[in-house]
């Protein structure tokens, strides 16, 4: 008896001669929807990109930073700038530290001319005065 080529497959789809695979090859019946596919995925995953590199703030759209600016005099420390522009019912502290996050100072060190701005959206302030 003489043994004759056996057609198998194995789990991955790959056809199978006599225990040796051979890869089974696909070919593009249709280009043009094979073009139209690629070209739809390709622009569905830049579209997800740009959206989600696009959002940083929460309702970006209306959110807006009010803020008052007061220019730095000789004398001034940070402190008495917050006891100027502090509500009543505001622990001046916690306005103090709130100046530096908002102004991204890493320390309470001011100088003679410079800005620094006071939020205004999270207190209401007097006029400073």
């Amino acid at each position: 008896m003489f043994r004759t080529n056996v057609l198998r497959t194995n789990v991955w789809g790959d056809i199978m001669y006599n225990n040796k695979t051979k890869k089974r090859r696909y070919r593009v019946v249709n280009k043009l929807r094979f073009f139209t596919f690629i070209s739809f995925f390709i622009t569905i995953i830049i579209y997800v990109i740009i959206i989600s590199a696009g959002s940083n703030k929460v309702y970006s759209s209306i959110y807006e930073d009010k803020y008052v600016e007061v220019k730095v005099e000789k004398g001034d420390t940070l402190w008495d700038i917050a006891k100027r522009y502090v509500p009543k019912d505001c622990d001046i502290r916690k306005l103090v530290f709130e100046l530096r996050e908002f102004n991204e100072m890493e320390d309470v060190n001011i100088h003679p001319g410079d800005v620094i701005k006071i939020p205004t959206n999270t207190y209401k302030i007097g006029n400073g005065k």
